[in-house]
């Protein structure tokens, strides 16, 4: 679960909301605080509707002229429910739907005068639970001297409320990386931007860091990022066969040279032994000759340019001739096996020529990965896991259960059947005839060619080409 807290100063801009949610899907972030919003409640629900509207949405405006705070979050990955809110703090309860577990988060936006944050404190103290306890946010208020470069010094008067608050409620920093001050206003630097936990916190069993990064072009504020829990290991992806690679002068001989490999066994396991041995000689294949396929045509169309600019210097040179003959062939090549990878990896029917460039092919395909995105499955226990031994495990201990289990059925009742329309004659002699080498060659090449590979990577056009 990553949660992003950020005082953004100002929100109304549309170039500035274009480049919050760009930050916020770019890092997959479940819950997103923005404060210092200054929008009205009117224009929190126009952004919501119109930039976020598959995330759900809660802010403080109905005590404050305008929404000072607004915590946005992704209902597919958490579940968020308001406790109470006030014009400094915000409280909630966070439950990651994927591991089940549950905290309390307070976001802070702390007014700028000392008296008027008194308020603040004193509403910490009478919300502080006994449970784990997360507290993050502009508190507009240093700890110590070492909080702050440059400008007067820090008074004892200045830190003294903060620190007895955090005294009172077993308040402390959250490990940290990134910037130590987490705002300057062109002179002085200051650490008002915290994230913090109280001592119930380790009881959670979550691995918590927190980064703040730089402050960027919109605010001089720096976000912080929470991470709970370890990142998902990187997991190789699985073999999928494109239909480029059938069009390289080398295809045949790398399948042929996989096929003649000694495999003894039934004719089934020979099959799938020998479709195994060929992925990775496919994928060393895919590696030297199409791999960032955009960059090697954009490299190819400007070579070249540069080529025929010097053929029109010197036309009867031969050798030039020859160069641009065959560079013309390559640079074909490669557009034709990059619309084909484009179409192949959309799908979309409507994008005949798989419009690769646009934000819209990219946003469709971020669609598709989402959609087909399993995050968790329910074990018998009636826990959810995300683990992928215990996944893999959970799909073969189900379908191993399936496997010669017997359940009762009603006989055929031969009447009812003769009821309905039934075939004739001949329709039976062409259905019970023998299935020949030509029929299942006839069925195998009617399969389209765009048309979603088999469980182990291979498309109909490999077989077809092969």
């Amino acid at each position: 679960m990553i949660i992003h807290c950020w005082n953004i100063r100002g929100l109304n801009s549309p170039l500035k909301q274009h480049e919050v949610v760009s930050l916020m899907k770019r890092k997959k972030i479940d819950v997103c605080c923005l404060l210092e919003t200054k929008l009205s409640s009117s224009r929190v629900g126009l952004m919501h509707r119109f930039r976020l509207k598959s995330w759900k949405c809660i802010s403080n405006s109905e005590v404050a002229s305008t929404a000072r705070i607004v915590l946005f979050w992704n209902p597919s990955s958490v579940n968020v429910v308001l406790f109470n809110f006030s014009a400094q703090v915000l409280h909630v309860l966070i439950t990651c739907l994927e591991s089940h577990y549950s905290f309390t988060a307070s976001f802070v936006y702390g007014f700028n005068t000392i008296s008027l944050r008194r308020s603040l404190w004193d509403d910490l103290r009478r919300w502080s639970p006994n449970s784990p306890w997360l507290v993050l946010g502009d508190f507009n208020s240093v700890l110590s001297q070492e909080d702050k470069h440059n400008g007067a010094p820090v008074s004892k008067y200045e830190v003294t409320d903060f620190r007895d608050c955090c005294s009172d409620l077993g308040l402390a920093d959250l490990n940290s990386t990134g910037c130590l001050f987490t705002w300057l206003n062109g002179h002085v630097w200051s650490r008002i931007d915290r994230v913090m936990v109280n001592t119930h916190w380790s009881t959670l069993q979550k691995q918590a860091h927190v980064h703040f990064d730089t402050p960027r072009a919109f605010s001089d504020h720096s976000p912080s990022s929470v991470q709970l829990g370890p990142r998902q290991p990187c997991r190789n992806r699985n073999f999928k066969f494109f239909n480029m690679w059938a069009d390289h002068s080398q295809f045949l001989d790398l399948t042929a040279q996989c096929w003649n490999t000694p495999v003894y066994g039934s004719y089934m396991f020979t099959l799938c032994r020998k479709l195994k041995l060929l992925k990775r000689p496919l994928k060393n294949l895919n590696k030297l000759h199409y791999s960032h396929i955009s960059q090697r045509v954009t490299r190819a169309e400007e070579e070249l340019a540069s080529l025929q600019s010097l053929l029109h210097q010197d036309r009867d040179n031969i050798h030039l001739l020859s160069q641009d003959k065959h560079l013309r062939s390559q640079l074909l090549h490669l557009k034709s096996a990059e619309q084909s990878y484009y179409g192949q990896k959309l799908k979309f029917t409507f994008l005949k020529e798989a419009d690769k460039g646009t934000r819209f092919f990219h946003a469709l395909l971020s669609q598709k990965h989402r959609r087909n995105h399993i995050p968790a499955i329910q074990v018998p226990s009636g826990m959810y896991t995300s683990s992928v031994d215990e996944v893999g495990h959970e799909f073969v201990r189900y379908y191993r259960s399936l496997l010669g289990s017997t359940k009762q059925t009603i006989p055929i009742n031969e009447d009812v059947i003769h009821c309905g329309p039934c075939l004739d004659a001949a329709s039976h002699d062409f259905l019970l005839g023998p299935v020949t080498d030509d029929l299942i060659q006839q069925t195998l090449f009617s399969i389209g060619n765009e048309k979603a590979p088999g469980p182990d990577g291979y498309s109909s056009l490999f077989f077809k080409k092969a």
